[in-house]
């Protein structure tokens, strides 16, 4: 078994059966997050279900008293709190109101808030805010990941995995690095019930800037490169000679190291790999931002200091960031080849072949493209004094135009000592999302990390002060901040219609000989399925990992029509969300068809064949069949026939 889906099946339960009952929360379970995903199966001639949620197990002071004709409820409300142990029931309402049996009694306990200190919100305008919660990765000494929603209150969080969050996709894949037990978890994906999705391989360190899922259902990340180099000529010289080194800028002889970017399978095997020791400059390397500095402490020399990557599936290209380099590269993929780089002017030791110099950005972090094409990052402006600038951080939108020159889209540059005593200079990291509305959510590590929602307007519309430090002056260590419209990502169901029982046999009885269901994606975001289905008398065609797509709280319905070769048969049915795998679903369950009264044959006609066949039945010539009753008097005689005759006529 490949080492993704072992690690799914260790954790959770990947498969439900229909009609098991109650799902989530499992009984007994521990969660991290006060929106809680309550999820049960479909019972037979139910038309809606109630569902009751208390503090205790005889279910008074109900927090939750509610009916839907869903399979999943996510409740929002404040009722329920972090560090309590609630009690959860389900039950199926019939047709006239009537209530049935409790399918069971469940318990499951939300765990302690996530001690992230105070953070302050301010609403300038709710208008303008784009909805949703905002997740944020903090790297710092307690390494952690929150969401919280526009009022501040804590929503989810990583419950001590000590992970850092670097990326959500546009379906709620969740990719980070965890510390624990180093370097296994460096580069990963966990899902809200803070279980792991996939892992790289056990003993490589995935460096922690970035790692995340691409299109093709692999996972790309950064991994370290060492090479020999020269030590530069500089102030830092005479340090290097006193440690025996020649330092006289030719010599290879101090461990330099980069950032290759490595594609893995599922399975943590390596696919492809670019070191950029192949394809960059030993001569292109910073003098100004005190790299050369760091490296005679730590003992080796940080040449590029990547920290971002974004993988283009339509132009089959990767957009790169080198942080100590100020360079953005775009290269072709799978060939490796450079298309172009855009960075410092000549002159600056990063090299002379840049384009868009103009742009003026200096140790950037979060390259992104978007979808017209356009390009974003959060320029951190290290090195803006270069160019006679004070210490700004800004977030930029530019294009590139026939891979030669940009065009300046957007700008907004972060505010300095403001009249509430802001510096948001944010010189080690930062990000830059657009969001559906076109404001920009912009996280900085000043004045004790914050992020900022701001229109194309440069108006600050809302903003999260984190308080990181107990400085207004000293930097923070909030990595990176998105704004996502939900958690539980996973959330979806299936609903069968003419799931009921007759004659005490319960089943789907196809009344106009087709299947149908609906799938629900009950999460905010568009989701990717897979399903097959099969039925072991052949009643429908085979479908094997057909993919669907259902927009953002929406279903989709199916209608498949039967071809009957016999009365009941077995129906095998599962549906898995391509990108939360361990969601997925199976259900099997007995179809039973609408048998027409006088269908002998079973042919879905009324014609002289089934009058021979009868006539046969009644001779003793062929064996019985269930419809050869016409008359429904308990008896097959000649009776049958006049009634059949007559149906015929009809």
């Amino acid at each position: 078994m490949n080492k993704c889906i072992s690690l799914i099946l260790n954790l959770i339960i990947v498969a439900s059966f229909l009609f098991s009952g109650m799902m989530k929360p499992s009984d007994g379970q521990f969660i991290s997050y006060v929106h809680v995903l309550f999820e049960w199966d479909q019972e037979p001639d139910a038309i809606s279900y109630n569902i009751q949620v208390s503090r205790s197990n005889q279910f008074t002071n109900l927090l939750i008293d509610l009916d839907t004709p869903d399979l999943v409820y996510i409740h929002k409300d404040q009722n329920i709190s972090w560090n309590n142990t609630y009690y959860w029931r389900v039950r199926p309402i019939y047709d006239g109101n009537t209530y049935g049996d409790w399918l069971d009694s469940f318990t499951f306990t939300v765990r302690n808030r996530n001690n992230t200190g105070d953070i302050q919100i301010s609403m300038l305008n709710e208008n303008a805010y784009n909805d949703g919660l905002t997740i944020m990765g903090d790297l710092s000494d307690d390494n952690r990941s929150v969401v919280f929603d526009k009022n501040g209150r804590q929503i989810w969080n990583d419950h001590n995995k000590n992970f850092i969050m670097n990326y959500v996709n546009e379906y709620g894949q969740i990719s980070g690095c965890s510390f624990n037990d180093f370097p296994r978890y460096t580069g990963s994906v966990i899902n809200y019930d803070n279980n792991y999705q996939w892992t790289g391989p056990e003993d490589v360190y995935i460096d922690v800037h970035e790692v995340k899922g691409i299109p093709n259902g692999n996972y790309m990340g950064f991994v370290w490169e060492f090479e020999e180099g020269p030590i530069p000529l500089g102030d830092w010289t005479e340090l290097y000679r006193g440690l025996g080194y020649e330092a006289d800028g030719i010599t290879n002889e101090y461990p330099w190291y980069g950032q290759s970017i490595v594609e893995w399978d599922e399975d943590g095997n390596e696919i492809w790999r670019w070191n950029p020791f192949d394809h960059f400059s030993m001569n292109d390397f910073d003098i100004y931002g005190g790299t050369w500095w760091n490296a005679y402490f730590e003992g080796q020399f940080d040449w590029m200091h990547s920290n971002a990557f974004y993988f283009d599936e339509e132009e089959s290209a990767i957009y790169f960031s080198a942080r100590h380099l100020s360079r953005i590269t775009k290269i072709d993929y799978p060939s490796g080849e450079v298309i172009w780089m855009i960075g410092m002017p000549s002159g600056y030791n990063t090299g002379d072949e840049h384009i868009c110099t103009e742009l003026g950005f200096t140790w950037q972090h979060n390259v992104h493209l978007l979808d017209n094409g356009n390009i974003t990052l959060f320029d951190n402006g290290n090195l803006s004094g270069l160019f006679g600038q004070d210490a700004t951080s800004r977030a930029l939108e530019f294009r590139v135009i026939d891979n030669s020159y940009c065009e300046m889209v957007w700008e907004y540059t972060l505010p300095h000592w403001d009249t509430e005593q802001w510096d948001l200079f944010g010189p080690w990291m930062g990000s830059v999302q657009t969001l559906s509305n076109g404001n920009k959510l912009i996280n900085t590590v000043g004045a004790g990390g914050h992020v900022l929602e701001v229109t194309p307007n440069q108006d600050i519309i809302w903003y999260a002060a984190y308080n990181i430090t107990n400085s207004q002056e000293d930097p923070g260590g909030n990595y990176r901040s998105f704004r996502i419209p939900s958690i539980h990502p996973n959330a979806h169901f299936v609903k069968f219609d003419n799931y009921k029982v007759e004659d005490s046999v319960q089943g789907i009885y196809l009344s106009d000989n087709n299947l149908k269901f609906n799938v629900s994606n009950k999460s905010g975001y568009e989701q990717k399925y897979i399903f097959s289905l099969r039925d072991n008398q052949d009643w429908f065609e085979m479908i094997e990992n057909q993919e669907i797509i259902v927009e953002p709280y929406s279903n989709q319905e199916f209608n498949f029509e039967a071809s009957f070769n016999s009365e009941v048969s077995n129906l095998y049915f599962e549906i898995e969300p391509k990108f939360h795998k361990y969601d997925k679903k199976i259900y099997s369950f007995d179809l039973y068809r609408n048998q027409m009264v006088g269908d002998i044959n079973l042919d879905n006609t009324i014609n002289v064949l089934d009058v021979v066949i009868l006539v046969s039945i009644i001779l003793g010539n062929a064996d019985e069949s269930s419809n050869a009753d016409v008359n429904s008097d308990d008896l097959i005689n000649v009776l049958d026939v006049v009634t059949l005759i007559n149906l015929i006529l009809s």
